[in-house]
């Protein structure tokens, strides 16, 4: 679906406002003026970036805020849901339950942040909403500040293309300038089959939401932090000679890995010993490599790593198109793809005749000519969508976006020197350089100059390429650090390859044509990089042979799923105090009443010449409108200043920063909302160390009542498999 215009959306919402900029969008001080806590901010922002709907969903107010992608042109909402939690047909939290915050005191008001998947950016959100998991993102967040990221997801089709990373910094940026206090997610991402907390695990040591700060919060059948960080310490330290070597019986599956070890060694420049520093080098050369669109065709959010955009601008040659079409689950032959492309360019080589050499010919049109040609309109649409770029002899045929009118559109011309622009994807990908942009670009292009005056003598050599670059760059670590990077470099219509010479073993620099080059489809047929990586997944994470150590923590990994970020409340203005006020009920309410931990408290920005009687109002105030338990409640004593006088300077009665706790009364023991976990804590005892409810499938030993997982009591973890009618655990059994 084509992106909306600006006018478009903000005419079918009845909006006046100007969307805002996806890509800065709540990014340092681009929001001023949040310096109060979640519940008081999340108000201010509605109030001040978003525009109520003319609609509700399930009966809740929504807000819309628009914004613009620079990169896409593509406008689209971020919709806010205020739900309140008395109201709701769901008024408690599996997600606070399932994070070990089901203690947690309930809270009056949580908000939905959404933005729906992008074929449903023109159309009122459904009732369904809150459930479906296809939206672009969907986060939970409670008044208390603690909060759930239900769903991230990246758009890939025709005009837009925004990556899964590109949303999750925009939730990272609201969550930080909101003053969130915590945020979980249960990570079960895949791609391709390949669950991407065991792969980020081994090759980073962390998830791939690591990125962000996310960290262990619990795991699964009694999967512990310390387990899950020794397991992914032995898994990341597996010797990729000693993996050979385990693999040594199975002929077959040792041969195939052998090859993939050899071949990305072979591309290394540094020894790649351990399969932590394999699966590294796969995935940063996969992030670098310019020519593996044909994976791109199909699919959609690239999770392996954050793709480039400008891939899709660089020239390749049609027969390079060609093959990439035919090779992503395409149904008609190569022979036909061809003859529709050479339709195609005759078309537009005769448009262009015709009306000028700045001419360009919508889809619509473009098509409309190819069908008295072509009968198969699905053959038709398949080519023009799969068009980005690519180079027919001199000419350059090119798909891009009308800024106007937003309509797709193809142009050709003749190889000219605007083609001889230089691009330099390390200057992206390394934001820890210690040279600034400018000087590893100047010593870049003259790097290239020396190869190009070179051209036509073969190779040439690092050391030699290094002298001559001394003759006028005097930093020497600048230019290792530019013949290190600099491999797959682009200037017009060339790109640079760095290889080790298998001869001399030494590395050696070749500036060789995009357009016509063997060079690149080696690169495409031989090194499939996304197969090589199920590969070694399938094989080695999950099938070592015979060491039962690999296995146990490949489980430990698989069985860590819920991660969490928390924001500290330090970096606040010098003159505002930050308080988290936690109430201590009294000893008969703890005893009878309010069994499980205590919920935590409600934070407080204050300055620091406020009174101590000022502060109980404010503390009374946070409380009663953050959760429903506390609807009545009223301060009394605030917890070590019992004796100092109400008109007594805070300042000078606690530090900065700091907990304080809160005495009181008209605790709301009667509500059913009392806690996120719901009224009934289930009791877990399983035999694989778990105490809590994690998620996973359990059994309820009708005797005891004690809850274990089904799988560990020797029931099918399936779905299909009856749980029996009457289950007895082991104990009760042998009783």
């Amino acid at each position: 679906m084509a992106s909306s215009t600006i006018i478009e959306a903000c005419n079918s919402r009845k909006s006046n406002r100007k969307p805002f900029i996806f890509e800065t969008f709540a990014m340092g001080d681009s929001i001023d003026g949040f310096s109060g806590p979640f519940r008081d901010n999340i108000r201010m922002f509605l109030q001040e970036f978003a525009t109520i709907e003319d609609y509700t969903l399930c009966g809740f107010p929504i807000w819309s805020t628009w914004l613009i992608s620079n990169s896409t042109g593509s406008v689209f909402p971020l919709y806010t849901i205020e739900e309140t939690t008395q109201l709701s047909i769901h008024p408690f939290c599996d997600h606070c339950k399932l994070s070990g915050w089901g203690h947690h005191y309930v809270s009056k008001r949580r908000y939905h942040l959404l933005i729906p998947a992008n074929e449903n950016w023109e159309k009122p959100l459904g009732s369904d909403s809150f459930e479906i998991d296809t939206h672009v993102l969907h986060g939970l967040i409670h008044c208390n500040g603690y909060g759930h990221l239900l769903s991230i997801n990246g758009v890939n089709e025709d005009s837009i293309f925004l990556s899964g990373s590109d949303f999750m910094d925009l939730w990272d940026r609201l969550c930080t300038i909101l003053k969130t206090r915590k945020i979980s997610l249960n990570d079960v991402s895949k791609k391709g089959g390949v669950h991407l907390r065991l792969l980020h695990g081994v090759a980073y040591g962390q998830s791939w939401f690591g990125k962000w700060g996310y960290r262990f919060c619990r795991g699964s059948y009694g999967a512990t932090e310390k387990k899950y960080e020794i397991a992914i310490q032995f898994l990341s330290s597996l010797g990729l000679d000693k993996i050979l070597n385990d693999f040594r019986k199975d002929f077959t599956e040792r041969r195939k890995i052998k090859q993939i070890i050899g071949t990305y060694r072979e591309l290394s420049e540094v020894p790649l010993i351990t399969i932590s520093e394999l699966l590294q080098f796969m995935l940063a050369f996969k992030s670098k490599a310019p020519f593996h669109s044909k994976m791109k065709l199909a699919n959609g959010d690239d999770y392996w790593c954050d793709a480039d955009i400008e891939e899709k601008k660089r020239p390749i040659s049609m027969e390079t198109f060609v093959n990439m079409m035919a090779n992503s689950d395409c149904r008609w032959p190569v022979r036909r793809l061809e003859f529709v492309v050479i339709v195609i360019v005759n078309f537009l080589k005769e448009n262009q005749a015709n009306v000028g050499r700045n001419c360009r010919m919508t889809r619509q049109d473009l098509r409309n000519e190819a069908r008295k040609f072509i009968g198969d309109t699905g053959l038709i649409d398949f080519v023009l969508k799969s068009i980005r770029c690519f180079a027919l002899g001199s000419q350059i045929v090119r798909r891009s976006i009308n800024p106007t009118t937003k309509l797709l559109e193809f142009t050709i011309h003749e190889f000219s020197k605007e083609e001889e622009s230089i691009s330099f994807p390390f200057l992206e990908m390394d934001s820890d350089c210690r040279w600034t942009e400018r000087k590893v670009k100047q010593a870049a292009e003259f790097i290239l100059k020396i190869l190009r005056a070179h051209n036509g003598n073969g190779a040439m050599s690092r050391q030699e390429l290094r002298d001559r670059a001394r003759t006028t760059i005097r930093d020497t670590g600048l230019i290792d650090y530019v013949l290190k990077s600099i491999n797959k470099s682009i200037m017009g219509n060339k790109i640079i390859f760095r290889s080790k010479n298998p001869s001399t073993k030494r590395i050696e620099f070749a500036f060789e044509d995009i357009v016509d080059t063997n060079r690149v489809e080696n690169i495409e047929l031989h090194v499939n990089i996304d197969q090589d990586l199920v590969y070694l997944y399938e094989t080695v994470l999950l099938s070592y042979p015979g060491s039962d150590s690999v296995s146990l923590a490949t489980g430990v990994v698989l069985d860590s799923k819920k991660f969490v970020k928390e924001w500290n409340l330090e970096d606040q203005e010098h003159q505002i105090m930050a308080l988290t006020c936690k109430v201590l009920p009294s000893f008969d309410e703890l005893e009878s009443e309010l069994t499980r931990p205590l919920s935590p408290g409600v934070v407080v920005f204050v300055p620091p010449w406020i009174t101590i009687g000022e502060l109980k109002g404010v503390i009374q105030y946070a409380l009663r409108d953050t959760y429903c338990i506390m609807q009545n409640f009223v301060v009394t004593q605030i917890g070590g200043l019992k004796g100092i006088e109400d008109d007594r300077m805070l300042s000078c009665a606690v530090g900065r920063d700091a907990q304080v706790w809160v005495r009181g009364c008209g605790l709301d023991l009667d509500t059913e909302h009392r806690y996120e976990g719901g009224a009934i804590k289930l009791k877990v005892d399983c035999i694989c160390g778990a105490r809590d409810d994690d998620g996973e499938r359990m059994v309820n030993c009708d005797a005891c009542q004690v809850w274990f997982h089904s799988m560990c009591t020797g029931i099918d973890d399936h779905e299909e498999e009856v749980i029996p009618e009457i289950f007895l655990c082991e104990s009760c059994r042998n009783f």
